[in-house]
């Protein structure tokens, strides 16, 4: 029994692979061609397995872009919580936050994120793309709160507002780079969030130099 369990383990193992590898040659060909122009049967060729592979995991092009989504939403998101986990004061969390946010390679993250916004006339997508935003709002939340609590940061707004401003902001540098708007670096980039984040938060340019690099 205990061989037979091993079996089964080591199957499903390669099972969970091979689903990953569809996954990823999924998406890079959404970052190359389109999710338009991206059949199941481009994604068999770039994955390396057989169009009834990818059917068998995927019975359609739109059930693998919705797992598509989940899969690659889920681990960018992953990454930009353990940001939020780094210690420091609370402008160093921020900091780090919107580092993170445009973090490398940004411009395949820039270009998938504006593929699934374009597809969010389909109403599941529409409700999962609106979840993951509510996933980013509470590490800045309390990022800010816990400046607030420690009389660092002195801000005009209710912090509802500058988080979603925040957020936003980081959407829209995503949307600059993945069309290659003159001047959309990511170094201009962050240095405009920065900028944003210190105006809304009450911040002076003595207590950044202090605590931080820009």
């Amino acid at each position: 029994m205990a061989i037979a369990g091993g079996e089964a383990s080591r199957a499903e193992a390669r099972r969970a692979q091979q689903r990953e590898r569809i996954l990823a040659a999924a998406e890079r060909l959404l970052v190359t061609h389109g999710v338009e122009r991206s059949r199941l049967r481009d994604v068999a060729e770039a994955a390396g397995v057989s169009i009834g592979t990818v059917q068998h995991y995927f019975d359609t092009r739109d059930r693998l872009v919705a797992e598509l989504f989940e899969w690659s939403a889920a681990r960018r998101l992953d990454a930009w919580l353990s940001a939020a986990s780094a210690g420091g004061d609370p402008w160093s969390r921020l900091m780090s936050l919107l580092d993170a946010s445009l973090a490398e390679p940004l411009l395949w993250h820039s270009r998938i994120w504006v593929e699934f916004c374009a597809m969010a006339r389909d109403e599941e997508l529409r409700a999962k793309l609106g979840r993951f935003y509510d996933a980013w709002r509470p590490p800045f939340q309390d990022a800010i709160e816990q400046g607030i609590a420690a009389g660092i940061f002195q801000p005009s707004w209710p912090t509802a507002d500058i988080v979603d401003m925040l957020i936003m902001q980081v959407d829209g540098a995503e949307l600059a780079i993945a069309l290659g708007v003159p001047g959309a670096t990511p170094e201009r980039l962050r240095r405009l969030l920065l900028e944003t984040a210190r105006a809304a938060l009450g911040l002076d340019g003595h207590v950044i130099a202090a605590g931080a690099d820009v």
